[in-house]
């Protein structure tokens, strides 16, 4: 599959993919990463994840259903919701945002461009291919505590591990923990979620300590090797445009950027005053 013309571009005229493939891996994210609670607002979610730090968790899905002349009165709507829960009103914004100018309309009312990321894909296959034997690797139903503790290394914030464990045992989708571990328990992990043919590559983590010894490489194979095995033949992921280490990995192991997202984002007064 072609790279698009502009690596990592939100807006759908710079696609060299099918932007129904782009609304389907959008909705399999959305999917595999469930808030805590998510309100509908036309064909948007508000979605709301209190005591988790994640973007994506507490941010306007918006790619479905909201034609332009309906914005301004969602947009009121939208940050009413997020300021009263003290929370900056944030939207994510790609290809498939609906309006298709949506970027636009959100920069003219002073939204900043927060964590740009792309999304990159790759046949199944090939990436089996590349990362070789998956040696070692023990796949997992759900997160255990010291799976949870390798993922969120430096956290000690039991709240907020907690929290997070929560999430991820929400996901309703097909979807498989990986590890490898030592004697003091698991030092890499990772989480698989299958949707629509398509398997997403999650929560990729290397404890400091044991980097550089080719452990991220036999759990992105193992996830591939069950996503074969349950008939994904396409896996996707994420990965921020600040962060060529993963950039690096992830392309030598096949996968293309094929489009962009972006948060736009407008601080909460009230929550900075709380802070």
């Amino acid at each position: 599959m072609p790279p698009i013309i502009s690596p990592g571009s939100v807006l759908a005229t710079d696609l060299s993919v099918a932007i129904e493939d782009v609304r389907i891996v959008e909705a399999c994210m959305a999917n595999a990463w469930p808030p805590t609670m998510s309100t509908a607002l036309g064909g948007w979610q508000l979605r709301y994840s209190p005591g988790v730090s994640n973007r994506r968790a507490n941010s306007v899905l918006p790619i479905f259903g909201v034609e332009a002349e309906d914005f301004s009165d969602h947009i009121n709507t939208v940050e009413r919701f997020y300021n009263t829960r003290n929370l900056p009103s944030r939207f994510m914004v790609s290809p498939a945002s609906v309006p298709g100018n949506l970027d636009q309309l959100l920069a003219s009312q002073d939204y900043f461009v927060d964590a740009p990321t792309w999304v990159q894909w790759a046949d199944t296959d090939v990436v089996m291919q590349s990362t070789g034997p998956v040696d070692g690797v023990e796949l997992i139903e759900a997160p255990s505590q010291s799976w949870m503790s390798a993922y969120m290394e430096g956290i000690d914030e039991e709240q907020e591990i907690a929290l997070k464990s929560d999430l991820i045992k929400r996901i309703k989708s097909d979807h498989i923990l990986a590890q490898i571990s030592d004697q003091s328990g698991p030092v890499a992990i990772g989480l698989g979620v299958r949707e629509l043919g398509w398997s997403g590559v999650f929560c990729m983590h290397t404890l400091k300590s044991h980097r550089r010894q080719g452990y991220a490489r036999r759990i992105l194979g193992a996830l591939a090797d069950w996503a074969w095995a349950k008939d994904a033949k396409r896996l996707y992921l994420q990965v921020e445009q600040d962060n060529p280490t993963a950039q690096k990995f992830y392309q030598a192991s096949g996968f293309q950027t094929q489009f962009g997202y972006h948060y736009r984002t407008k601080e909460n007064p009230r929550a900075n005053r709380s802070r």
